[in-house]
């Protein structure tokens, strides 16, 4: 009869059912190596799936690094022809590629386009320039600060308290004179002064000092575009005589400077203009061409005119200027700017106290067309800001005007704008003892004022 197993053989037997082993089933040794064998192929088998995953995961990360697709230049360009020049300047940082098309002047023209786009849609972006004398209390023919200061102001509901600091340029002082009304055109803003010309582009910080000439006496300088060369020029009228004689007749010349042009000089223009300019007038660039009222003194049957001086063929001519008023109107009581690309007239009826606003979009024979008139003080228009209105501007103050309604729909003073800088805090500051300021529409522009050339030197 066989004999019942002891408790310790038969959890030997159990435990050598469990593990396959192929040593004698008595062994304890045997079992002791099955069961660390057994361990290691376990060990072994955890170690190589670890490494199998680790490598499906490497797997993956590679495939998801290679399904990255770049833009093609061309949707890049789309992009960036919208963005304003602030971001464009980082942008140009970012790789060759977009430096290089950044810098393509192809590429400035189309921004260009899209800015004044930008503009059209939402005609409220100003340039704001304050001039402060020297001497508080000082009239506008005494010296002023030769820190220079562009401000830009939007009339947005939201931002119209307050203008921030652009950009700032400060020159030795004793630089320039007095300076004069400036003109803007595309993003340029000129600054004449005295003595000095000077070019600014404030949204890429250049600035261009205009060589000096031994033609003028007195000038005065105005700025535009030449449409068939694509280059922006400056026009200076100037006396050829020192000699001042009250019963003659002034004997004047031009000059022009062709910004990034082949010669970095003043030039003469061919022909002298047939009348003499007036110099206390303010000159209004449109279409191409530049726009000066006529000295009319010791002259003999002048035309009730302007004269019209060609930035592309650099001729002269003029321009009939509101001949059929009733009663005639003087020539130096209308003011002439440029309003939503044409030429306009206007001028203020003291009997009536009517504001008379005439328009033309026609430069060389005009059809004058009397656009609006307004129950209004003595003031002229200096922007259009779509939908039927435009703004008027009085010394300091400004007034939105709906041109449908006939009403005044907001009035701001100049003065009481705050001015923000980079180190002030959010309240800014007023400007006190202030001259006047010059008040611009602005388009931002990628134009260059100095060449490449200066540019990659520095």
């Amino acid at each position: 009869m066989p004999q019942p197993k002891c408790p310790t053989e038969r959890k030997k037997a159990d435990h050598l059912q469990l593990i396959p082993c192929g040593a004698p089933a008595g062994s304890c040794g045997g079992v002791l190596q099955d069961n660390n064998t057994y361990k290691k192929r376990q060990r072994g088998q955890q170690q190589m799936d670890f490494e199998l995953k680790t490598y499906h995961r490497k797997r993956q990360r590679r495939r998801g690094h290679q399904q990255t697709v770049e833009l093609p230049d061309e949707i890049v360009r789309e992009v960036l022809i919208w963005l304003p020049v602030k971001s464009l300047a980082r942008f140009k940082s970012v790789c060759k590629a977009w430096l290089s098309i950044i810098s393509e002047s192809c590429f400035i023209r189309e921004h260009l386009q899209c800015s004044k786009l930008k503009r059209y849609w939402n005609p409220s972006s100003f340039l704001i320039t304050p001039h402060i004398p020297l001497k508080p209390g000082d009239s506008i023919f005494a010296a002023f600060s030769t820190d220079i200061r562009f401000y830009q102001w939007s009339l947005q509901e939201d931002t119209r308290a307050a203008a921030t600091l652009l950009y700032r340029r400060h020159f030795p002082a004793g630089e320039f004179e007095p300076v004069l009304p400036m003109a803007h055109c595309d993003g340029l803003v000129l600054l004449p002064t005295k003595t000095k010309t000077y070019v600014f582009n404030p949204a890429t910080r250049d600035v261009l000092a205009l060589p000096e000439s031994n033609r003028n006496m007195r000038q005065r300088d105005n700025l535009g575009f030449d449409a068939s060369t694509g280059k922006y020029k400056v026009a200076r009228s100037f006396y050829r005589s020192r000699e001042y004689n009250p019963m003659g007749i002034a004997a004047m010349g031009f000059e022009v400077f062709t910004i990034n042009g082949e010669e970095s000089c003043w030039r003469e223009t061919l022909v002298d203009p047939p009348y003499p300019v007036l110099y206390s007038k303010i000159v209004t660039h449109c279409k191409g061409c530049l726009f000066y009222y006529i000295d009319k003194k010791n002259q003999q049957n002048p035309p009730q005119a302007l004269l019209r001086f060609s930035l592309q063929d650099e001729t002269f001519g003029v321009t009939p200027l509101l001949t059929d008023t009733y009663p005639q109107v003087e020539d130096d009581e209308v003011t002439i700017t440029e309003l939503g690309g044409q030429l306009c007239a206007t001028f203020f009826c003291n009997t009536l106290q009517q504001v008379c606003i005439y328009m033309s979009g026609d430069v060389m024979d005009p059809d004058w067309n009397c656009w609006h008139i307004i129950n209004f003080m003595n003031c002229y228009p200096i922007a259009s800001l779509g939908s039927g209105r435009i703004l008027l501007r009085r010394g300091s103050l400004v007034f939105c005007t709906n041109l449908k309604s006939y009403s005044i729909e907001d009035k701001l003073d100049i003065d009481d704008i705050r001015y923000l800088g980079p180190n002030e805090d959010n309240l800014g500051h007023a400007w006190e003892d202030l001259c006047w300021y010059d008040i611009l529409p602005y388009t931002e522009s990628l134009v260059p004022i100095i060449p490449r050339a200066t540019l990659q030197a520095l």
